[in-house]
């Protein structure tokens, strides 16, 4: 028996051997005539006998440690047991079909016999980029099931999913089979339905859900006013949205500062910033309102847009002047005012005039979804920078005009003072100044811009690597394009256009 011991352990510690070889590991494990295992130093020297075999990293390799990837919580927050027992199912086994899905919930129901606010937790667990179509299947199948009990809440959160994903047609069988079951819509399912359309650039029937509210005898509050406008505004016809305004102040509605900041953008995007300076002082003066850092803000905004340099200090210098304290979004507005590259774009991309800016994002939009399915002739690099990089906009070795470095340092002598008096620029403010700087053909400055971010310990966003992007893609260099497009592909960040 004791010879049959040594031997299994002789056999156990030569397979361990070989897979610490294999992995660049070293043992020194030996065993002495009494079957004992007996560890050594790499020098030679012996260990106690009564240590367990010690694995040594070979020469070399002793900074070199395996790093395993951190694993993501199964749920962010508080849930039910019964929801983590479904939750827990479908996250780590997805259903391959609508069928196989139905199946495994009409089990999850016999088994747990689950109440309504299990399935809720479920719902908002599942509301996540990788679960989203998983969830809309949920919340199907949940509407149909009798021991959930769904209101129009749970109608509305469907129509407001599809709608966000843009699938309208989806959204409109949802909207007429919660009146189909009886369920009457109310004011926020029709406000989510209209913001849906908003957002698809369909005016028409936005105004048709608009009217038909009324004509069920819907009251409009003020986020519902604000809904709308907020549509007419995106799609560049403000004037409609100031007649809305006009007719919920006859309508004694108090508006918010969110509606007002609405109609103050939509005359900024439409290139009419002095309608957006009237609008602001007629609802100031028919109203108890106290304008915010916000409102401020899209006032500089929108004179800075459209080129009107001094008129947006004006207004950055009256929020400081009312006694707010300005953020890193109202310091990255003001910089974008010197010249931002959002203008220098819609010269390139051709986004003049009324709704130019929706249409060119819209394009854009197009772009990517092309560049998703991996179709289009050219590079990776190429079909990301569009139009941009073209024959007609390229600005290849363009040198920046002295007005232009002019502009640039007063952008960022202006931040050094705020930061000078306690306003630390952001990551907004920092993206700001690398599109000021790309806008000019100063792609080597707006580089060191995007280093010294990095130094100060501020994480770039989706739209930081967006605008470096364009900066090196307005300037020619491909292979700079192709490493920031690896790193937000390693980051896991998306191209965004605000």
């Amino acid at each position: 028996m004791p010879a049959l011991a040594a031997t299994l352990t002789r056999s156990s510690l030569a397979s361990l051997n070989s897979c610490f070889v294999r992995d660049g590991l070293v043992t020194d494990s030996r065993l002495n005539p009494a079957g004992i295992r007996q560890n050594r130093r790499p020098d030679g020297s012996q260990l106690s006998n009564k240590c367990s075999p010690v694995v040594v990293l070979a020469a070399g390799t002793a900074h070199r440690r395996r790093k395993w990837p951190e694993a993501r919580p199964l749920v962010s927050g508080r849930v039910t047991r019964k929801a983590l027992v479904l939750i827990k199912e479908l996250k780590t086994k997805p259903p391959t079909n609508e069928d196989e899905l139905h199946q495994r919930l009409e089990n999850w129901v016999k088994g747990v016999r689950p109440h309504r606010r299990d399935l809720i937790d479920t719902i908002k667990e599942m509301d996540t980029a990788d679960t989203r179509e998983l969830l809309c299947q949920v919340m199907q199948w949940s509407l149909s099931e009798d021991w959930y009990e769904a209101d129009a809440r749970d109608y509305t959160k469907l129509v407001e999913r599809f709608g966000k994903d843009g699938r309208l047609g989806e959204m409109e069988r949802a909207f007429a089979g919660m009146e189909a079951d009886g369920i009457a819509p109310d004011l926020i399912s029709f406000s989510v339905k209209i913001n849906a359309y908003g957002r698809a650039k369909e005016v028409e029937k936005a105004e048709a859900a608009w009217e038909e509210m009324r004509l069920r005898g819907i009251t409009p509050d003020a986020k519902a006013y604000t809904t709308m406008m907020t549509v007419y505004g995106k799609a560049g016809q403000p004037d409609k949205a100031e007649q809305l305004l006009d007719a919920m102040l006859a309508a004694a509605c108090k508006p918010s500062l969110v509606t007002l900041c609405s109609i103050i953008t939509a005359y900024g995007l439409a290139g009419r910033p002095d309608d957006a300076q009237r609008v602001s002082d007629k609802v100031l003066s028919q109203t108890d309102l106290t304008p915010d850092c916000n409102t401020f803000t899209a006032l500089s905004a929108a004179f800075g847009l459209n080129g009107r340099t001094d008129e947006a200090v004006a207004a950055f210098k009256r929020m400081v002047a009312a006694g707010l304290k300005p953020d890193d979004r109202s310091v990255a507005r003001l910089v974008e005012a010197h010249g931002s590259m959002d203008r220098q774009l819609a010269l390139l991309l051709g986004e003049g005039g009324e709704g130019g800016r929706e249409e060119g994002r819209m394009r854009r939009g197009e772009e990517r979804r092309v560049r998703g399915r991996g179709t289009g002739e050219g590079s990776e690099e190429e079909q990301l920078t569009g139009s941009a990089t073209s024959e007609e906009g390229r600005v290849k070795g363009r040198e920046a005009s002295e007005e232009e470095k002019l502009r640039c340092r007063q952008a960022v002598k202006l931040v050094l003072e705020l930061e000078g008096a306690g306003i630390r620029p952001g990551v907004e403010t920092y993206t700001s100044l690398i599109s000021l700087f790309a806008s000019h053909g100063l792609v080597r400055e707006a580089a060191e811009v995007f280093e010294e971010m990095q130094r100060v310990g501020l994480q770039p966003n989706a739209r930081t690597y967006t605008r470096l992007f364009q900066a090196y893609a307005l300037a020619g260099d491909m292979d700079s394009c192709s490493q920031v497009r690896k790193t937000m592909q390693v980051l896991g960040g998306r191209s965004t256009h605000p």
